[in-house]
Parts: structure tokens; C-alpha cells; sequence
């Protein structure tokens, strides 16, 4: 057992990669979490219709308060983000609260009435409403773009991986780079390949979320379709370029928490403006915050295609850099 133990920790020493990802990784990633899941001194922004002077003083404590004379323009006003939350009474010690969406900013919203409401009473119910979606809806439901995001990416960029891993060491890239075939030839048969696959799951997946599962998309299915098999083309071309730096299935496996895990935390688990040292400015980068929040404005807002070309074009922006960068390290096999 001792020579054993000795052999391991002979092999880690020399795998500089693997002692990286084993002592550095997790290290990075909880400093990452503690930025973006710590507390904020985020305060809910709310505005108020004709609600009582109590009320309003005490809300102070928990919220910024904005004084309304009216309801007309509270849509407006909750669409553009400029209030979190509009709170107005609707007779007999009742009031109602008028959110755009659930999210992470309507519940701390919602916690400060609470609060308010609590420290104040009695004062009577509160009845929810939501421009976009159900104020009732499921947990489930409401995060459903995130969650269609992480499983496409995440399971295309570790079988893609993996696989390009496998055609190097069966010698079958090195065939391929002997032949007169172009670099961009390779990486495009890799990417149209499957790009095939990711059809069908993107199909398969979307029609499970929404015909068996419930998920409600309030614009077209088609466009849901698009942007999942435009993400799974860049999980392609990821996972294609870490298999070029692998030297087995295990190192790219070794790659899901520095490449995979931290987009997760952009996809609108945790809203970007709230991020702080404008570590938001991140999600540029990050095929997974284009997919989930084109999805997000597609299921939830119902947009069609002009609303979501920004994210469509920063999609399309990262196929073609990561097709160029697959294609230029491709050189450390042939120059042609």
C-alpha cells in the first residue's frame, strides 16, 4: 500500500494539470460563488400608489421608495426596471403588488413588503401579479431557460470532448492531417456532424419541456429550437478545442469546472447588474448567459426574432471566433 501510495503522489507531481484542478479550481470557484451568491446591499426599488404614510415610513427601512399618483404607467415603469415592484391598496385593508416577472429582485421586493407589512400591522393580504408569466407558477417553470441551457451545453461539450479525444488517439485526426484536407475542412466536418446530433436533442428536449413536462414558452417553439442548437454548435467547438490541449477523457472532464460550472452562475441565477466589481461584465463571453437569456425573453416575453438578435449575434459571434481558434491550433498537428 505504500509504494502504491507513493506511485500516486509521484504521478500527481508530475501531472501539474491535475494537481491544478484538484487544489486551485475549487478554490477559484468558491471566491467566484462567494462574489456572486454573497450577501447584497442591493435595495428593492418600489413604488407606491396612494399607500398609507405608516406604511410608506416603515418600507424605507427595506426598500427605495418612489411616491406614484396613479397606476397607469407602472407597466412601463416595471418593464424598463426603473421600480422592482408597485404596490398600491385595493380596498378593505388590502393591497396589490405588481411585479414584471419572478425573479430574484421581485422576491427581495416581495421580502421587504413582508417586512414592512409585518412590523406595521394588522394590515390585510396581498395579492401578486405579474406582467410576464404566473405569479403562482413553479419553480420549475420559471427557471426552465437556465435549465435547458446547462443540460444542452453541458452534455454536447463533454460527449464532443470525449469523443474528439478518442479520434486522436485511434490515430484518426492524424490520418485526416496527413491528407490533403483543409484545417476549417476538419473542424467544419467535426462541427456539422455533430451539428446533426444537436438537431435532434435541441428538437427532443424542447418538445419534452413544453408538451409533456408543461413548461409554458409564450413566443415560438421554432426560435427556442434555434438558439439551443446554436448553443450546442459552440459547446461543439468547445469542446473540440479542449480536446486539442487533452491528453484523455479524464482532462477534459478536468476542464467542466474552469470552462462549464462558472457560466452557470450568468445564465440568471443571480442578476447581472447585482454582480459585484462588475464581474457581470463576464457574461459577455459565455455562450450559456446568449442562450439562457435569449431563451428567458423567447418562453417567458414572448419575442420573436429582432428582440433576441443582440443575443443571436453574440451566439454567432463565439461560433466564428471558437471555428478560428479550433482551426488555428490545429497547426500543432500540420501546417498547411
Amino acid at each position: 500500500m505504500k509504494a502504491l501510495i507513493i506511485r500516486i503522489l509521484r504521478q500527481l507531481k508530475n501531472d501539474p494539470r491535475t494537481l491544478a484542478i484538484m487544489l486551485a479550481a475549487p478554490l477559484l470557484l468558491m471566491v467566484l460563488i462567494y462574489f456572486l451568491l454573497g450577501d447584497s446591499d442591493y435595495k428593492p426599488k418600489i413604488a407606491l400608489v396612494r399607500a398609507p404614510a405608516q406604511l410608506a415610513n416603515t418600507l424605507t427601512k427595506y426598500a427605495q421608495i418612489e411616491q406614484l399618483d396613479d397606476t397607469l404607467h407602472i407597466n412601463e415603469m416595471l418593464i424598463d426596471e426603473s421600480v422592482d415592484a408597485v404596490l398600491w391598496p385595493n380596498g378593505a385593508g388590502n393591497f396589490s403588488v405588481r411585479v414584471m416577472e419572478n425573479n430574484s429582485k421581485t422576491a427581495q421586493a416581495m421580502q421587504a413588503v413582508q417586512k414592512a407589512m409585518g412590523d406595521r400591522m394588522p394590515f390585510g393580504g396581498i395579492k401578486t401579479e405579474s406582467i410576464y408569466g404566473s405569479a403562482d407558477e413553479s419553480y420549475f417553470s420559471s427557471m426552465a431557460n437556465i435549465f435547458l441551457t446547462v443540460l444542452v451545453f453541458f452534455f454536447t461539450f463533454i460527449v464532443s470532448g470525449m469523443a474528439l479525444v478518442r479520434e486522436r488517439f485511434t490515430n484518426t485526426l492524424e490520418r485526416m492531417m496527413m491528407s490533403p484536407v483543409k484545417r476549417w475542412q476538419i473542424v467544419g466536418g467535426y462541427l456539422c456532424g455533430y451539428g446533426i446530433v444537436a438537431v435532434v436533442q435541441a428538437v427532443l428536449i424542447v418538445l419534452l419541456s413544453v408538451y409533456l413536462l408543461n413548461v409554458s414558452v409564450a413566443g415560438s417553439i421554432g426560435l427556442c429550437i434555434l438558439i439551443m442548437l446554436l448553443l450546442a454548435i459552440c459547446a461543439v467547438e468547445t469542446g473540440a478545442l479542449v480536446s486539442i490541449f487533452a491528453n484523455s477523457e479524464f482532462q477534459v472532464a478536468q476542464f467542466i469546472p474552469i470552462i462549464v460550472v462558472p457560466q452557470i452562475f450568468f445564465t440568471g441565477i443571480v442578476p447581472i447588474d447585482l454582480i459585484p466589481f462588475n464581474l457581470g461584465n463576464l457574461c459577455y463571453v459565455m455562450p450559456m448567459y446568449y442562450g439562457a437569456t435569449s431563451l428567458k425573453e423567447i418562453m417567458v416575453k414572448g419575442a420573436g426574432m429582432m428582440e433576441i438578435l443582440p443575443w443571436l449575434a453574440g451566439l454567432v459571434v463565439i461560433i466564428v471566433l471558437l471555428f478560428a481558434f479550433n482551426t488555428l491550433s490545429l497547426k500543432r498537428y500540420r501546417r498547411l
